[in-house]
């Protein structure tokens, strides 16, 4: 469990930081609403795999590559769930993402939050303390 935990940790710390990356040279985050697919325009913006298909394209930048859908094993951050990939904590969970939004009270941070529900696989930021207890989160 804590290296789980641990692996997490890194990949959220590595996601937000190419995220801020991304936002450099884009001048905005990736859409996303928390939801259990919320991650599907972080990875294809991230990995640079606009069509979808598993492979970065051609002339897209790669803000990080370990979003590979090829990986396997511990080294596996990305799940195919429908149609989209999205990006996947060490229980093969997806992670969850929310961009920022003025409007909305829910949100941690002001550009955006992203988390990993934990070992539990309960939570929300705005939920009760019991179920967001083992929550990994990019604000504390």
């Amino acid at each position: 469990r804590k290296a789980a935990v641990g692996r997490t940790e890194v990949l959220i710390a590595s996601v937000e930081r190419a995220l801020e990356e991304y936002n450099s040279d884009n001048s905005t985050y990736p859409e996303g609403d928390g939801s259990k697919g919320s991650t599907a325009e972080v990875y294809m913006a991230l990995y640079g795999d606009i069509d979808g298909d598993g492979k970065s394209d051609s002339g897209e930048t790669v803000y990080l590559s370990i979003l590979d859908p090829n990986l396997s094993g511990s080294k596996l951050t990305v799940e195919k769930e429908g149609d989209d990939y999205v990006i996947v904590d060490a229980w093969i969970e997806p992670l969850r993402y929310l961009r920022g939004n003025p409007v909305t009270a829910a949100q941690m941070n002001p550009d955006f939050d992203l988390w990993s529900l934990g070992v539990d696989g309960k939570g929300h930021p705005s939920g009760d303390t019991k179920s967001k207890q083992d929550d990994i989160t990019n604000w504390k």
